[in-house]
């Protein structure tokens, strides 16, 4: 007998993971048919500019989170189909296996770059991990040397947000290397 994890009734579970998934590919759809519409308020209508910093923020993660989820998913979801019935020990189960790795990596690079910032370093790190398939080491690659640059108007937004001030006002005394 099969023990569960979590105490969910199964229909709830599936339930939850439907809604789950099905806000994941709303909010995949909104992104692709409206780009930057969440991340970049000025450029859409549906964000008013009005809203705070807070609730921008939470609006952008969300859409972040839903479509990591939504990328992950769709991973898992071609392994085990492409790969189902296959003999682990056949000529074919290692040419699907490679084809499933390189398509996988190239949804994560998709995903790395959209989400940006903590993502494009994650894939930056995978790229350089000797462990991984070879498809996911080359494909990410490219987040190595070819990642979109950010202006330092950005940069410096994010340090005035965090330091609660302008960095001109600043003044540092003294520098000590380690």
């Amino acid at each position: 007998m099969r023990t569960q994890i979590f105490k969910f009734p199964v229909k709830a579970a599936k339930t939850s993971l439907c809604l789950i998934a099905a806000t994941g590919v709303a909010t995949v759809t909104f992104q692709t048919i409206i780009p930057n519409s969440v991340s970049s308020p000025h450029d859409s209508p549906f964000v008013s500019t009005s809203l705070s910093g807070n609730v921008r923020a939470a609006l952008n993660g969300v859409v972040r989170s839903s479509r990591a989820l939504f990328t992950i998913t769709s991973v898992v979801v071609d392994y085990k189909y492409s790969l189902h019935g296959l003999s682990a020990d056949s000529d074919d189960y290692l040419r699907t296996l490679s084809e499933v790795h390189l398509r996988s990596a190239k949804r994560i690079l998709r995903l790395c770059e959209a989400n940006k910032g903590f993502y494009v370093k994650a894939g930056q790190f995978v790229a350089a991990l000797a462990q991984v398939p070879k498809e996911y080491s080359s494909t990410l690659s490219s987040l190595q040397d070819q990642a979109v640059p950010c202006s330092f108007k950005a940069i410096e937004k994010v340090l005035i947000n965090n330091l609660g001030r302008d960095l001109s006002e600043m003044t540092f005394q003294k520098y000590i290397p380690m």
